[in-house]
């Protein structure tokens, strides 16, 4: 009776396990194809080479940030809108770094502890969104342009 007991446990973890995993895969299959729409597209209108990095941006609107090399073989960010109608190309030295974009954040707001800097697309223009846990506890939200770091928005939500 107790092998019994424990086989029926065993198998109930297995196959939660298994509906897990395919309820992952179901809901990323959306995404990973559109991420390979997103990348025939590049490739097509030669916005970009050696592709090393794709990330999903949602904002305002949602935008593909694309990390590759442009035409001159230097690192550029392309901001590729949802439905593919509008892009922004620029050089990876022509905007601030992500350690920057920190840096501004610890300057202007004291920041306890960043938990992630992303490149994303606000105002119609490129920026970082800085994501941070503040004084309060709150997780916070900063916006600075990636041209030049300057402040754009900023916004909190209670963690409790």
């Amino acid at each position: 009776m107790k092998k019994w007991i424990i086989s029926s446990v065993f198998l109930l973890f297995i196959t939660f396990i298994g509906v897990a995993f395919y309820m992952y895969q179901l809901v990323r299959e959306p995404l990973t194809e559109a991420y390979e729409q997103v990348l025939v597209y590049v490739e097509n209108e030669q916005l970009l080479h050696d592709i090393s990095d794709i990330n999903y941006y949602h904002g305002t609107e949602t935008y593909y940030v694309i990390t590759g090399e442009d035409e001159d073989g230097d690192t550029a960010y392309l901001w590729l809108k949802e439905d593919l109608s509008f892009y922004d190309l620029y050089k990876q030295s022509d905007g601030i770094t992500a350690e920057a974009a920190m840096a501004i954040v610890h300057q202007d707001y004291g920041a306890e502890e960043v938990v992630q800097v992303r490149l994303g697309y606000e105002r119609n223009m490129p920026a970082y969104e800085v994501m941070f846990i503040d004084d309060e506890n709150r997780q916070s939200y900063y916006y600075v342009t990636f041209e030049e770091g300057a402040f754009m928005k900023r916004y909190h939500l209670n963690r409790d």
